[in-house]
């Protein structure tokens, strides 16, 4: 009927008992089995803690491997070198039948150093910044010299160690490899440490581990 009032609608109300609001749906009162609440956004915290150990761990496998490329390409770059340089040295003095006199200083006045070796003002550094060993004699029988790398300055790995010393061996007459203290050069000559390869020619390659697992590895390298 026209301008009839109906009363005003009762609200519920959760603070009034009178009036209580009917259960929500979702509610652990009356969820039904297996439904579960609605999540807020966001991460939790142990999530967020296996993202950032995922990503800890992703960042050192990549750093690992680059440290490893970068003493790969050293090594190799090492090896190219030392090659170069006993290479001139031979020819210099092949002539005289004699390495008297060779040093570390008469090899930087020849120009031989290529990078990584390099000339600090008193000696020959390779690429860890080991003092470069020289040592050559006058033997006019058995004319010979000897260089060494490797040291305690920065020690070479061993992984590193038995590569230079496997990839070096192809071009030495003997090669011995150990600690800085046990390896020597004299006149030309080397001993001490374990004999990688014997003036035979033997190659001995167990002593390459049980060397280049010595404290302060060094490779000491003999050429005629």
């Amino acid at each position: 009927m026209q301008g009839q009032q109906h009363p005003p609608s009762k609200r519920c109300s959760h603070t009034q008992p009178s009036h209580p609001c009917p259960p929500s749906r979702f509610t652990p009162s009356s969820r039904p089995p297996g439904v579960a609440i609605p999540r807020e956004g966001g991460f939790s915290l142990i999530e967020l803690i296996i993202v950032l150990a995922i990503i800890a761990a992703s960042v050192a496998l990549i750093l690992d491997r680059q440290n490893k490329a970068q003493e790969s390409n050293r090594s190799n770059d090492t090896v190219q070198a030392v090659s170069y340089m006993v290479s001139k040295i031979k020819t210099f003095y092949a002539s005289s039948g004699s390495y008297s006199g060779l040093s570390a200083a008469v090899i930087n006045g020849m120009s031989l150093l290529n990078q990584p070796l390099k000339w600090d003002g008193a000696s020959i550094l390779d690429a860890w910044n080991n003092p470069l060993g020289v040592s050559g004699n006058a033997n006019a029988a058995t004319p010979s010299f000897a260089l060494s790398i490797g040291g305690s300055v920065n020690p070479l790995s061993k992984e590193t160690c038995s590569a230079l010393a496997t990839a070096l061996a192809a071009g030495a007459d003997v090669v011995n490899v150990g600690g800085s203290s046990e390896v020597q050069l004299n006149a030309g000559v080397v001993s001490g440490g374990s004999v990688y390869k014997s003036a035979a020619g033997v190659l001995t390659v167990a002593n390459v581990a049980s060397g280049c697992s010595a404290a302060n590895p060094q490779i000491a390298l003999q050429f005629h």
